[in-house]
């Protein structure tokens, strides 16, 4: 039997050929990256009530009631929702908070304060309050879900800037609505 030998042309063109191969899938998956993310975090404008704020595109956006200026809440996650609120101003926003949560509690006897604590939010004093509650609307064992809530003293106001989510999803939509937060202004109701 003869030994069968490869041209030495012939390894070089299949070295060359897996190495393009290589860089274009690399190139596909970049590019693949680059517009899922693109997606994720496209944002629309809304203006309500004096406020201005950028919440995720697609998501569904309902004017409010009383205190509450909007709700925007993620289609594909029924469960994950911003919240943005505005309340009369007292002594200072832990006063405003303890009573909010006292309220929360009277209609929600599963809602419990995890955290509460004066905080610095993008260079901004505000009061931070980090919550859990179940949802026992939902079908089978009830969900549990996290929130957080940030305090802001608007001249007599304070607005209230909420983010709700199942636990289990709440560490990945904090940095979205962390975004959300530093997209939020008052002009003054003009």
């Amino acid at each position: 039997m003869t030994p069968v030998t490869v041209p030495q042309n012939n390894l070089a063109h299949e070295r060359r050929s897996a190495l393009i191969t290589t860089l274009l899938v690399l190139v596909a998956l970049l590019l693949g990256w680059w517009v899922k993310t693109a997606v994720q975090n496209a944002t629309r404008t809304i203006e309500m009530s004096g406020y201005t704020a950028a919440v995720p595109d697609g998501w569904l956006v309902q004017e409010g009631a009383g205190d509450l200026i909007f709700i925007a809440r993620n289609p594909q996650a029924l469960d994950e929702l911003y919240r943005l609120s505005q309340l009369p101003a007292a002594a200072d926003l832990a006063v405003v908070a303890e009573n909010r949560n006292l309220a929360r509690v009277r209609l929600d006897d599963t809602y419990r304060v995890l955290e509460a604590s004066p905080v610095v939010f993008a260079g901004q004093d505000a009061y931070k309050v980090s919550f859990a509650r179940a949802d026992v609307d939902s079908p089978g064992l009830p969900n549990v879900i996290e929130g957080v809530d940030y305090y802001f003293a608007l001249d007599d106001q304070v607005m209230v800037l909420s983010l709700e989510a199942n636990s289990e999803t709440f560490a990945a939509a904090l940095p979205r609505f962390q975004k959300f937060v530093q997209s939020v202004s008052y002009n003054g109701g003009e």
